[in-house]
C-alpha cells in the first residue's frame, strides 16, 4: 500500500498514481537494486582523487570584427613619373621649350594668383593669354588639356593636320606631336 503524503492516507494500492481520499499525486517509491546493507548514507560517500569539479562555463570575449582587405603580396609601386614637354613654336621666344613632370598651368605671372608652372608673359602674343590659361595634366597613360575659362581659348592641330581645329570647352586628350595654342601663343607638344 502507497501512503499519501499530502493527507496521510494508506490504504492506496501498490501502483496507484493519485489519492484516492484527496486526489493528490502519489510518490511512487522505486525499488533499489542495492542490498540494505550497502547503501551508505550520503556524507560517507567518497568521492575519487581524480574527480574535478566542474567549473561554469566562462563567457567568450566580444568577437571584433576583422577589416576583410586583400593582403598584399609585395610593396606597392611608386607611380611612374610621365614627362612631357611644350617646346616653342615661334621665332623669338623667351623660353626655348618647358619640361612637364605632372600638373602644369599655362598662363602669366599675376600678383594676386600668384606663379604658373608655365609663365608665357615673355613669349610674342602673349597679351593673348589669360592669367590661368590652361592645365596640362597625366590621366590614365594620357595626357590632357583643359582650358580654364580662357578669354582667347585653347586650341589643338593634331599631328598631320594643317589647321588648328575649334576651340576646346572639355578636357582632351593630346598626343606627342600636336601642336597647341593658347591664344596666339604656339607650342609643340611632345611625349614618350
Amino acid at each position: 500500500m502507497i501512503t499519501c503524503s499530502a493527507c496521510g492516507y494508506d490504504k492506496n494500492p501498490d501502483g496507484s498514481e493519485f489519492c484516492d481520499a484527496c486526489g493528490s499525486e502519489l510518490e511512487v517509491a522505486v525499488a533499489s537494486t542495492v542490498p540494505p546493507t550497502q547503501i551508505q548514507p550520503p556524507e560517507t560517500i567518497s568521492q575519487p582523487d581524480s574527480f574535478i569539479e566542474p567549473q561554469p562555463p566562462q563567457p567568450s570575449p566580444p568577437q571584433i570584427p576583422q577589416p576583410n582587405y586583400p593582403i598584399p603580396t609585395s610593396a606597392p609601386s611608386a607611380p611612374t613619373t610621365t614627362t612631357a614637354r611644350l617646346i616653342a613654336k615661334q621665332a623669338g621666344s623667351a623660353t626655348s621649350e618647358f619640361s612637364l613632370d605632372g600638373s602644369a598651368i599655362i598662363g602669366i605671372f599675376d600678383p594676386d594668383m600668384g606663379p604658373v608652372e608655365v609663365d608665357v608673359e615673355e613669349f610674342p602674343g602673349s597679351e593673348t593669354v589669360s592669367r590661368q590659361h590652361a592645365e596640362i595634366y597625366p590621366e590614365g597613360g594620357d595626357w590632357k588639356i583643359k582650358d580654364l575659362g580662357s578669354t582667347n581659348g585653347v586650341f589643338i592641330k593634331t599631328s598631320g593636320q594643317t589647321r588648328f581645329g575649334a576651340r576646346i570647352t572639355v578636357p582632351t586628350t593630346i598626343n606627342s606631336g600636336d601642336e597647341i595654342a593658347f591664344g596666339k601663343v604656339r607650342f609643340l607638344f611632345q611625349s614618350p
